[in-house]
């Protein structure tokens, strides 16, 4: 991991390396996450009950609600601007 890769040097560089290490994770977590949303917010345009989500994912019923009201809010302002 990236904790070896400079354990006889710098420490800065050690510092750095994880640095970059952790925001390559966090870029790709809210990535990963987005397009959970989007497939939550899929689910339920198409009809899939917030029960079955709230099973599936752990959300709360008023998260699945957020989520959804959210991906309603974006796509409501992307045909705005199409418009």
């Amino acid at each position: 991991m990236w904790h070896n890769l400079a354990m006889d040097s710098d420490p800065v560089a050690t510092v750095r390396t994880a640095l970059t290490t952790h925001q390559r994770a966090s870029k790709r977590a809210d990535e990963t996450l987005a397009a959970l949303h989007a497939a939550i917010a899929e689910a339920a345009a198409q009809g899939v009950r917030q029960n079955e989500l709230v099973k599936v994912t752990g959300y709360t019923r008023e998260r699945i609600r957020q989520i959804c009201r959210t991906a309603d809010t974006a796509t409501a302002d992307q045909r705005k601007t199409t418009d």
